[in-house]
């Protein structure tokens, strides 16, 4: 079984940069990288909470960063024959962080680097407020913004606004079924915020 680095999908999504009046929710400051312990988890261009671009893929390191969290080293599928490592933090019996392997070391060292960032639930917090959950008609997305998923992500919706190319937002669009974009009309009714992904720069 072969095991692949962090989906290409979120790497594209991540650089998408279209002309769209922004939001009008307050944004959200970058905290300092102190280890998390409780309230809101912010999500900005700058990374997840205490975690950076140079933080190391590994689950003692990112304990540090969450000491009153349970981390947890595994693998996802990501295809019929692909899976990849990941690590997870989960506070309060609610998994908030779904962490990817990245893509090389850190300078001069064999320390893995993290890969992309998924905030799945619990107190996180986007660039403008954003929540999980959060509607697509409370979004302020349009389409021009958006692509699809692939591999394990099909069938969900990634946006991202101008200046925000390290956040990307997934919608999920329960009952969609198609290579194709959903009509706004669907996403409207249905489609809500599943996870919030922060890209870290390469």
């Amino acid at each position: 079984m072969r095991r692949i680095r962090p989906s290409t999908v979120l790497l594209g999504a991540a650089v998408l940069l279209q002309a769209c009046s922004p939001s009008p929710l307050k944004p959200v400051t970058a905290p300092r990288a102190a280890p998390y312990r409780a309230g809101p988890l912010p999500i900005g261009v700058w990374g997840v909470g205490p975690i950076r671009r140079m933080s190391y893929f590994e689950a003692p390191r990112i304990q540090e960063l969450f000491p009153l969290a349970q981390v947890s080293e595994g693998t996802v599928r990501v295809a019929d024959d692909e899976t990849m490592a990941v690590i997870t933090v989960t506070q309060d019996g609610v998994e908030m962080l779904e962490i990817d392997d990245g893509t090389g070391n850190a300078p001069g060292t064999t320390d893995p680097m993290i890969g992309a960032v998924r905030a799945l639930g619990g107190p996180v917090q986007g660039p403008q407020g954003e929540r999980i959950g959060l509607k697509w008609s409370d979004a302020h997305f349009d389409l021009t913004e958006c692509d699809l998923g692939a591999q394990r992500d099909r069938n969900t919706v990634f946006c991202a606004r101008p200046g925000e190319g390290a956040v990307t937002y997934q919608f999920a669009v329960p009952g969609w079924d198609s290579e194709e974009i959903p009509p706004d009309a669907l996403l409207r009714k249905v489609a809500y915020v599943k996870a919030i992904v922060w890209t870290p720069p390469a």
